[in-house]
């Protein structure tokens, strides 16, 4: 009989032959040591250079002290605040809980762990106050996926001792935001490896990547810089420019899938948008709609406490890192900032003056741009024809000079056409509100 993980992986790997992508497929990498990053162009990344200003100007008025946006690996913006410099380093609070979910899928690979064993395998019997039968349920992936059923009415969620860890429910059947599970899974990689954290991570991650930094009291500390290298070793799904730090992609598509049914938002220690319902820690409650209704649906992300954020988001090559103080009250994962921010990334990537820029370089309109239903095309224009970001021509109806888009999903697209012998792409964005 298959163990759940293989099936998962199966049915996850079926859904991305028939119409995920399986890999972003980045381009560029920084070299692991120095200073060399190079920065997209305004032809590879378009965006709205009158709006840099504001948008730096929420993030300034909102505490950040780092900010960063790659596309296809290479920097597109980099800016710092106050006193922070590139140099400067900051804690990733639970952000670092996604890099641990990494750090544990290369351990599986390596043979070291079976996330569906019970933890007591690594830890010990009597890590907890559960039953011995009760803490045998607990297995590694529950405490991967917040899922382990350990008591979260208990005065400290952070504690790890034993008296602290009770039985509440079976495990699997609640989803609950606890630190001290998470903590517990660190411990797991810890004895499955025989090497600390930071060990591990220097030898197996650091040496490959240039992600570097150190683990202090469970929390992660480095540079922006490393954060954004972190982001771009997910975005190509584990491969860090031709090196394979994670070849287990059903390890990687449970990652950064739904781990379990409580809350569809959450995959192994990483937030999800795009789900019809989430839960947040704290609460154990469902809220309709998705994380993040300002980001692409399919973004995934680290989240710590006080705004730390790096965005990974696969059909469009970013990601996007923030480090900083609260941007408004202190409060763990995901925050209200975050849709905030992507309202105002959104309005810098899709103005009409970021998305007319002509191969050319002769100035080329349509319009409406964004367009809800109808773009009208150019004059002219001849064998019209639209892609998406991934480079798939679209069947869209083109009549009367205006190309209908009313069946399209929101998101950026490419519009090519010949117009006097000569070749354009315009990029033209479609909302629907």
């Amino acid at each position: 009989m298959k163990s759940p993980f293989v099936v998962k992986g199966i049915f996850i790997s079926a859904l991305l032959l028939f119409g995920q992508t399986l890999s972003a497929q980045v381009s560029y990498f920084p070299p692991k040591t120095g200073d060399e990053w190079q920065e997209s162009s305004f032809q590879e990344f378009p965006y709205d250079s009158t709006y840099t200003d504001s948008l730096l100007g929420f993030l300034e008025e909102k505490h950040s002290k780092a900010f960063l946006v790659l596309y296809d690996g290479k920097l597109v913006l980099e800016s710092y605040f106050g006193t922070f410099t590139q140099d400067s380093v900051w804690y990733w609070a639970s952000s670092g809980k996604s890099l641990s979910s990494f750090l544990t899928g290369m351990a599986r690979e390596q043979g070291m762990i079976d996330i569906y064993n019970p933890a007591s395998d690594y830890l010990g019997s009597g890590w907890s106050s559960c039953t011995p039968q009760q803490e045998e349920a607990i297995l590694v992936q529950h405490l991967l996926s917040m899922s382990s059923g350990l008591d979260s009415d208990v005065p400290d969620l952070d504690c790890t001792d034993p008296s602290c860890l009770k039985y509440k429910a079976d495990p699997g059947t609640r989803w609950y935001y606890h630190n001290a599970a998470y903590y517990k899974a660190l411990d797991v990689l810890e004895a499955a490896s025989g090497l600390t954290l930071n060990q591990f991570t220097a030898q197996h991650l650091s040496l490959r990547t240039g992600i570097s930094g150190l683990w202090i009291d469970n929390l992660f500390v480095s540079k922006p810089r490393s954060a954004a290298r972190f982001g771009l070793l997910n975005l190509n799904r584990g491969i860090w420019d031709g090196d394979t730090l994670l070849a287990d992609q059903n390890y990687f598509d449970s990652m950064t899938h739904s781990s379990q049914n409580m809350n569809p938002a959450y995959g192994f220690l990483w937030w999800l948008n795009g789900s019809d319902t989430f839960m947040l820690p704290g609460s154990s409650f469902r809220l309709p709609g998705s994380l993040i209704p300002n980001a692409p649906a399919d973004l995934y992300a680290a989240l710590g406490k006080n705004d730390q954020k790096i965005y990974v988001v696969p059909s469009r090559k970013l990601v996007v890192v923030r480090m900083g103080d609260a941007s408004g009250q202190a409060v763990a994962g995901p925050s209200s900032f975050d849709n905030e921010l992507w309202g105002h990334i959104q309005r810098w990537l899709q103005l009409p003056s970021s998305l007319n820029k002509p191969d050319s370089g002769n100035e080329i309109r349509v319009y409406p741009n964004p367009a809800d239903r109808f773009i009208n095309l150019p004059t002219l224009a001849e064998t019209p024809e639209l892609y998406d970001l991934q480079g798939s021509k679209l069947n869209v109806a083109i009549e009367e000079g205006r190309l209908d888009c009313s069946t399209l999903k929101p998101g950026v697209y490419l519009l090519r056409f010949r117009k006097g012998g000569r070749p354009y792409s315009v990029r033209v964005m479609v909302h629907h509100p």
